[in-house]
């Protein structure tokens, strides 16, 4: 950075709707829209209040089908603006704003949950465009039991979809249970194990498991956080829902440019950066343990975070 930039670069956060904006953007990405609906501000003088943002390197945008996405800067220009934004994670959103930010993951929510309801079968179908679990499961699997946890611990799968992993994870653990927004794939998930089958299924999400205080010792997701309506919500909350030096493992498509994906498979977010998952769970105390990366067909790649709750 330069120094004539310095002025645009702290300029750009003087404003308090531009710090209310960064605040947001903590917990997810969201649209011009969106945005403006929560803080109460036209669509025009958000828009505004945005490419200021850009311009000075606070925020980055994406493409998410129609829709353009803000998301906090992964830089971290003069080593300011990370420990900035752990700042602004401390300081509380006002209630108005707060329930509108509840509203839009509500909504999201519902969509993710009535395309699972309405296109289950579609969905295995075309998921295996782009990944079976075959292609990722025994990688996966190789990878936690090199990890060499006890079998005495609690192991939760959030999304299990047919029930494959949740099936291995019963042959390694003695308290494995699976959720899923979807009675369509817990279904599934069951016909998979068998009448027999000591997993308990539950449906609902992550918020529903805070509510009962329940905890675990592992959480995994396999091929599910670009189905999530906030993801870094997601893992804030599995923070709260990990026992100390628990572990977290995200196996996700990395970042990809294939649109098809969201209408036909539901994906809320067309894949991750490596560094934007590292710096969602760092903001929630996680550190992180191991990467591993699985090159797949048709342009796609599949990537393996392990995360340990300190």
């Amino acid at each position: 950075m330069n120094l004539s930039d310095y002025a645009a670069f702290f300029k750009a956060i003087s404003d308090p709707t531009r710090l209310t904006v960064l605040q947001l953007l903590g917990s997810s990405a969201y649209g011009v829209l969106e945005l403006s609906e929560m803080l109460d501000v036209k669509q025009s003088g958000m828009s505004h209040h945005l490419k200021v943002l850009s311009k000075a390197g606070w925020v980055d945008s994406r493409r998410e089908g129609n829709s353009i996405y803000y998301r906090r800067s992964l830089g971290d220009a003069l080593n300011l603006q990370q420990q900035l934004f752990r700042e602004l994670d401390h300081q509380p959103l006002p209630d108005p704003v707060l329930a509108q930010q509840e509203r839009i993951r509500a909504e999201r929510l519902t969509r993710a949950r009535q395309f699972f309801v309405e296109h289950a079968n579609e969905f295995v179908l075309h998921q295996e465009r782009i990944v079976l679990f075959e292609h990722y499961g025994p990688e996966a699997l190789q990878l936690l039991d090199s990890l060499q946890r006890s079998p005495q611990e609690r192991v939760l799968e959030v999304g299990p979809g047919k029930g494959e992993f949740l099936k291995a994870l019963a042959q390694r653990f003695h308290r494995v249970v699976g959720i899923d927004i979807s009675p369509v794939m817990l279904e599934q998930a069951q016909a998979s194990l068998g009448l027999g089958s000591a997993v308990e299924l539950i449906e609902g999400n992550t918020d529903t498991l805070l509510d009962q205080e329940a905890r675990f010792d592992i959480i995994i997701y396999n091929m599910v956080l670009h189905h999530v309506p906030m993801p870094e919500a997601e893992i804030a909350q599995c923070a709260l829902l990990l026992n100390p030096n628990g572990l977290l493992i995200v196996t996700d498509l990395c970042r990809h440019d294939q649109e098809w994906a969201r209408d036909q498979c539901g994906d809320q977010w067309l894949g991750f950066e490596p560094e934007e998952l590292h710096q969602w769970a760092g903001r929630h105390g996680f550190t992180h343990n191991q990467t591993r990366f699985l090159a797949l067909r048709n342009g796609f790649q599949v990537q393996t975070q392990v995360y340990r709750n300190a």
